[in-house]
C-alpha cells in the first residue's frame, strides 16, 4: 500500500528527500509547501511501487536517478503557457526592443535570442512569429537564432513537435492562427517558416553552467526568463541574474515575468518603462580602446577575417600523429587534472573561451584562427573554432570545422555530439542520428560519473541522457512525418 501524503510528511527521511529535490532542481518554491510537494512525490512513489521516502531517495541517488528526477520534475513544474502571453510585453518587444536590436545589429545581421524556461515552446515560437510578420522585410537574409531551454524533457519533446492544443492558441487573432498554423485533427501545428529559427535543448538553470560556449549559451541580444525565477530562492535568483547579465551582449535586453520586477535585484540593469511592463537592458560601460595586435593579453597578430571564405581542411599525411594537448576524454570522478604539455596552447584556448563567453565573436574567431594556423593537427582548436563560427552565424563553416576535428580524432565525443546538434538544426535527421549514435558508442565503456573538462564538467551520464533524448526526438519526428 503506497503512502498517503500525510504519511510522507511524517516519514523521518522526508526532510532529507525534500532537501535533495530542492537542491537538484532549485525549486525553492516548494520549501514551505510540504503538502503540495509530498502529493507530487507520492505519484512517483506509487508509480515505482515503493513504500517510503528512503527507498525513493535511494532511487534518486542510484544509476537511474537522473531519469527518475526528470519524471519528478514533470510533476513539479508547470507547463501551462500560451502564445503571446502577456500582450503588453510583446507590444514592448514590437515597439522598443526589436527595433533597437535590428538597428544596432544591422552591420553583423546576426541576432541571438534565448527563451529560458520555455516549457512546451509557445514563447520562442511567438517571438519567431513576431519577427517574421512584423520585421521580415528588415531582417531578410539575417542569421537568426532563437533557443528555448527547459528542465522538463517531456516539455522539450512537445516543443520540438510544434503541435499545440486549442487552449495554447486562445489569445491569437484568427488571421495569425490561420496563417501561422495548420489544423491536424484536434491539434494545431506551427508552420515550417516559423520553426526554422527555433531550436530547443535541455538546461538546468541551477545545476548547469552558463554562460557556456560549449552549451551554446553565450552572446545573446535578448533573453526572456518569464515566470521562472519565482520558483527559486533569493540567493539563487541573484546568482542567476549575474549569469544572465554575462550571457548578454552590451545593450542586450532581459525580460522577466510581469510579477517579477524587483528594483534591488535588477539594479545592475538599466530599467526601461513601457506601458504595462518593465524592461531591463544591460548597461554599456565606457569601453577602452582595444589593444593593438601584438600587445595586451593576446600577444600575437590577429588576422583580418573574410566571413565568406571557407575554412580550409587539412588532410593528415598517412602515418602522421595528431598533436593532442587538451583533455578530450572525461576525467574519472575525483581525478585531478593532469598538467598540460603545452601551457601556452592551453592558455590560448582559455582566452578563446573567455572571449566567446562574453560574446566577442570576432576577436574569438581571430584568436582561434591563429591557433589553427599554429597547430593544424589539434582537434580541440578546430572544435572551439567550430563553436565560435556557429555562435557568430557561420553555420556551414562551423560544420566543416567540426568534421575536421572529428577527422583528426575519431573518438572526439564532443565533436560528434555538436555535429549531431548542428545537423539536427540544419534539418538533416539521418546525419544527426549517425552522429548521436557515435556518441553513445563512444560513451558506452565510460563511467557515468566521469566528467568532460571541455564541456564545463558535464558527466558522461548526463551526456548520455541528452544524446538519447535527441535520438528520441528525431525518432518521434520521423514517425510523425511517416
Amino acid at each position: 500500500m503506497t503512502s498517503l501524503p500525510s504519511d510522507l510528511l511524517t516519514d523521518p527521511i522526508y526532510p532529507l528527500l525534500k532537501a535533495n529535490v530542492i537542491q537538484s532542481t532549485g525549486l525553492a518554491y516548494y520549501a514551505d509547501k510540504d503538502a503540495d510537494l509530498a502529493r507530487r512525490i507520492r505519484g512517483r512513489v506509487a508509480a515505482l511501487e515503493l513504500s517510503d521516502c528512503a527507498s525513493y531517495l535511494f532511487v534518486l541517488r542510484g544509476p537511474g536517478g537522473p531519469a527518475e528526477m526528470d519524471k519528478l520534475v514533470m510533476e513539479l513544474t508547470i507547463g501551462e503557457t500560451y502564445f503571446f502571453r502577456y500582450s503588453e510585453q510583446f507590444d514592448a518587444l514590437r515597439e522598443i526592443v526589436l527595433p533597437d536590436l535590428i538597428k544596432r545589429k544591422s552591420a553583423s545581421r546576426h541576432l541571438r535570442i534565448w527563451s529560458a524556461g520555455c516549457a512546451t515552446g509557445p514563447e520562442p515560437y511567438s517571438v519567431s512569429i513576431l519577427l517574421k510578420r512584423e520585421f521580415g522585410h528588415r531582417i531578410e537574409g539575417w542569421d537568426i537564432s532563437i533557443l528555448g531551454t527547459d528542465i522538463n524533457r517531456q516539455f522539450l519533446a512537445l516543443a520540438r513537435e510544434g503541435r499545440f492544443e486549442e487552449w495554447a492558441l486562445r489569445s491569437l487573432p484568427d488571421d495569425i492562427r490561420l496563417r501561422c498554423f495548420s489544423q491536424v485533427g484536434q491539434m494545431w501545428v506551427i508552420a515550417p517558416e516559423y520553426r526554422e529559427w527555433v531550436a530547443f535543448q535541455y538546461h538546468n538553470l541551477v545545476e548547469n553552467p552558463f554562460p557556456s560556449l560549449v552549451n551554446n549559451l553565450v552572446g545573446f541580444d535578448l533573453i526572456l526568463c518569464r515566470n521562472v525565477m519565482i520558483y527559486f530562492s533569493p540567493e539563487i535568483i541573484r546568482r542567476m541574474l549575474a549569469q544572465f547579465e554575462q550571457c548578454l551582449l552590451e545593450g542586450g535586453w532581459f525580460l522577466v515575468g510581469h510579477a517579477e520586477p524587483n528594483t534591488q535585484l535588477y539594479q545592475s540593469f538599466h530599467l526601461v518603462s513601457a506601458p504595462g511592463t518593465a524592461l531591463y537592458q544591460k548597461r554599456t560601460p565606457a569601453c577602452p580602446t582595444p589593444p593593438a595586435a601584438g600587445t595586451g593579453p593576446y600577444p600575437w597578430q590577429l588576422p583580418a577575417l573574410d566571413s565568406t571564405a571557407d575554412i580550409p581542411l587539412f588532410p593528415l599525411p598517412q602515418g602522421t600523429k595528431q598533436t593532442l594537448t587538451t583533455n578530450l576524454v572525461p576525467r574519472a570522478s575525483g581525478e585531478e587534472k593532469a598538467p598540460q604539455a603545452e601551457e601556452t596552447l592551453s592558455s590560448q584556448l582559455a582566452a578563446v573561451r573567455q572571449l566567446a563567453d562574453r560574446g566577442d565573436w570576432e576577436n574569438a574567431l581571430r584568436v582561434s584562427t591563429v591557433l589553427i594556423d599554429r597547430d593544424r593537427l589539434n582537434p580541440v582548436a578546430h572544435f572551439f573554432h567550430a563553436l565560435i563560427l556557429e555562435g557568430s552565424g557561420r553555420g556551414p563553416a562551423s560544420e566543416q570545422s567540426l568534421r575536421q576535428a572529428i577527422y583528426l580524432d575519431r573518438s572526439f565525443v564532443l565533436g560528434h555530439y555538436h555535429l549531431g546538434l548542428l545537423l539536427q538544426k540544419k534539418g538533416d535527421p539521418n546525419g544527426a542520428r549517425r552522429s548521436f549514435r557515435n556518441v553513445l558508442t563512444l560513451l558506452s565503456p565510460m563511467k557515468s560519473s566521469d566528467t568532460f573538462d571541455l564541456a564545463d564538467g558535464i558527466t558522461t551520464g548526463e551526456l548520455t541522457e541528452l544524446t538519447r533524448m535527441h535520438l528520441e526526438v528525431l525518432s518521434t519526428a520521423g514517425e510523425a512525418r511517416g
